[in-house]
């Protein structure tokens, strides 16, 4: 797929033009994918953008943080179903619904998470980067978890099992990214009900 123009407009001096990072971003993932991700520098990413360096080392302080940067919203969407959730509404069923809505996605958002999980997939660096990230989602899972099965949130229960939804769900989306299957949400459900075999409701 051909990368989108750059601004055709020519660079004001002074305060800089409105940035849209989401846009930057595909910008720089769909040039990653084309070029290859160490081949290409920040500068390359500036221009193609047409941003100025300081504007995009801004938003994006490295390459890996343009690789990352969409995992905030996934996550945020998926802690507000599971904090507002009723308490008559199954674990699995929170779990699977947290899941599905924080993975709608617009069409540009749904390629970006496809090129982001793809180059993750394939660069263990990357995937080291961002643990502390993911980190962050575990963390929501082992309160809903505590919350649900009347243990501890840093107890050995709750923390093994976020740990293995939080897994399987990254392993379940670098699966999808490197498949054909356009409906993320049916895979990383079906790896859910995977993990949570066993699992009182």
């Amino acid at each position: 797929m051909n990368p989108l123009p750059a601004e055709s407009a020519p660079r004001r001096r002074g305060r800089p033009a409105d940035v849209d990072p989401e846009r930057v971003a595909l910008l720089a993932l769909r040039h990653f994918a084309a070029d290859g991700y160490e081949a290409t520098t920040m500068d390359d990413i500036a221009a193609l953008a047409g941003v100025g360096r300081r504007t995009l080392f801004r938003y994006f302080p490295s390459k890996p943080d343009l690789v990352w940067g969409g995992i905030e919203p996934v996550v945020e969407r998926m802690h507000a179903v599971l904090d507002a959730a009723p308490a008559s509404e199954s674990a699995r069923d929170v779990l699977a619904r947290a899941m599905t809505q924080a993975l709608e996605l617009e069409p540009d958002a749904l390629e970006a998470t496809r090129l982001r999980l793809r180059l993750m997939g394939s660069d263990p660096a990357l995937i080291a980067f961002g643990v502390t990230r993911l980190a962050q989602n575990r963390d929501i899972l082992a309160e809903f978890l505590a919350r649900r099965l009347g243990v501890p949130a840093d107890g050995l229960r709750a923390q093994v099992l976020a740990d293995a939804l939080s897994s399987a769900n990254f392993s379940a989306l670098i699966w999808w990214a490197r498949s054909d299957d356009d409906d993320p949400a049916a895979v990383v459900v079906a790896a859910l009900d995977t993990v949570l075999q066993g699992l009182p409701a």
